[in-house]
C-alpha cells in the first residue's frame, strides 16, 4: 500500500533546518492553498463550475435557500450537507477532504464504519441517493 501524503510530508519536514527550506516547503501545493472558506473553494472546483446551481441543488437534495446561504457564507454547513454537495458535484476524495476541512467539519476517518462507506461512495463517484442506499444497506444513518 502507498504511504500516506502526511507521512511523506512529515519525512520531508523532519529534514528542514533553515528558514529558506521552510519557505520552500510552505509553497508546496499539498501544504497550503489560498482558500480561507468552503464556499470559495467549492466554487473554484472544475466539477462545480461545470454544473449550474440548479443542477447542483437538485443533485444534493438541499433546499435552494440553504444552498445560497452556504455559498454566500451566511450559514455554515454541517458535515452531511458538505458531503451531499461533494457527492452531487462528483468530487474526488482529496477535494472532498479539503471541502470538509474548510467547512470546519471532520474529515472522513478510516476507522469509522460510516466513514468507510462514505469514502467508498466518494471513490465510486456515487450520487447522494446511491450513497444513502449504501449506508442503509449497512445499517448506517443516511446523509442528513
Amino acid at each position: 500500500m502507498e504511504e500516506s501524503t502526511t507521512i511523506n510530508l512529515a519525512r520531508v519536514l523532519s529534514d528542514i533546518d533553515s528558514t529558506q527550506e521552510m519557505e520552500q516547503y510552505l509553497e508546496l501545493p499539498e501544504i497550503t492553498d489560498h482558500f480561507q472558506s468552503f464556499p470559495a473553494y467549492f466554487r473554484s472546483l472544475d466539477a462545480v463550475q461545470e454544473m449550474d446551481s440548479g443542477e447542483l441543488i437538485r443533485n444534493s437534495g438541499l433546499e435552494r435557500s440553504y444552498y445560497y446561504q452556504v455559498m454566500k457564507g451566511t450559514r455554515s454547513p454541517g458535515r452531511d450537507k458538505v458531503l451531499r454537495l461533494c457527492l452531487a458535484a462528483g468530487l474526488n476524495l482529496k477535494e472532498t477532504t479539503r471541502a470538509l476541512e474548510l467547512s470546519g467539519n471532520a474529515v472522513l476517518y478510516p476507522r469509522k464504519r460510516r466513514d468507510i462507506i462514505l469514502t467508498v461512495a466518494v471513490n465510486q463517484m456515487a450520487d447522494v441517493d446511491d450513497t444513502n442506499l449504501l449506508l442503509f444497506k449497512y445499517g448506517e444513518k443516511p446523509l442528513g
